[in-house]
């Protein structure tokens, strides 16, 4: 992917409702900037990078953000230590996923020896195929029809270099003979297996959002090389969606994006065809077969 042919989208996922609502976006253009930099990018090697880019947008629109959720959710390409600082000087907490070779470490929790030197830190390497249950809580949880395992702990992260709650989730799977372990994390220490996980799942959702402004709102059309006129493009196309669903339900229909869009297209031919004729409807007379013109084509959600 080249630089500047790709955008960064921010929307608010609701883990209860299993949805997403676009918020804004973004063209990443990761020019050097000049002047002082800021500080979340203090830590990083190359404040000018792509991650370094990221933190700038949520800096500039950080206050804003902050009055909805202090949760950030982001898929394991962010799980670094600079973007978890940057994050954490902004006022955010984390949610993300480790990759699967990832190296945490056991917190020493004893009393202190009174010996010289170092206080002990660590009591040992986490290995992820052989987890102590002594420090690890067990759960269950459902997903759609497949049972999974949740083990918890408040473990160190090395490539973080923090304290973190860990979430690692068994699918468990009977037709499968090596089962699937995922590492999620969250740099909140209060929030629960069941949510963090939860919430990473809700991610996806925003994928749902990009899909139906392909597909039906038009994100990919503009043609624009002014700045400008691709970031009206990009988020009039994101916002329609929100528009569309947000139409469906108020409506108290169950509609999916493109469903909805076929109706709006329905009832602007029909209007367009009354006024063309000079002539209005009896809706009490004509109240069926009005709505089947309408709804012509129109299928609603499974």
């Amino acid at each position: 992917m080249k630089r500047g042919l790709e955008i960064l989208g921010i929307s608010i996922v609701d883990a209860d409702l299993k949805e997403a609502t676009f918020l804004k976006a973004e063209q990443t253009f990761t020019d050097k900037q000049p002047g002082r930099k800021p500080k979340c990018t203090e830590g990083m090697k190359d404040p000018d990078s792509l991650t370094g880019w990221y933190l700038r947008m949520l800096m500039r629109n950080h206050k804003e953000l902050l009055s909805i959720c202090t949760l950030i959710v982001a898929d394991a390409y962010f799980s670094k230590e600079s973007f978890a600082s940057g994050l954490k000087h902004l006022g955010f907490e984390l949610i993300s996923r480790f990759r699967d070779d990832v190296h945490l470490k056991y917190l020493y929790r004893g009393p202190k020896t009174g010996k010289k030197g170092r206080p002990q830190k660590f009591t040992g390497k986490v290995d992820l195929n052989n987890l102590n249950m002594d420090i690890f809580h067990q759960e269950y949880t459902i997903v759609g029809k497949q049972a999974c395992k949740l083990y918890t702990a408040d473990l160190w992260a090395v490539s973080l270099g923090r304290e973190v709650r860990v979430v690692i989730v068994d699918y468990i799977d009977k037709d499968r003979k090596r089962q699937t372990r995922k590492v999620f994390f969250s740099t909140d220490l209060s929030l629960s297996a069941k949510d963090i996980f939860d919430i990473y799942r809700t991610r996806f959702q925003l994928e749902f959002v990009y899909r139906d402004a392909k597909q039906f709102t038009g994100l990919t059309h503009c043609q624009s090389r002014n700045k400008a006129a691709l970031s009206f493009a990009f988020n009039a196309s994101l916002t329609s969606v929100n528009l569309a669903r947000a139409f469906a339900r108020q409506q108290g229909l169950n509609l999916s994006v493109g469903a909805t869009k076929v109706l709006l297209h329905n009832a602007t031919m029909v209007d367009r065809i009354f006024a063309m004729s000079g002539t209005r409807p009896n809706l009490r007379l004509n109240n069926t077969d009005f709505k089947e013109l309408l709804f012509y084509g129109v299928r609603a959600v499974g």
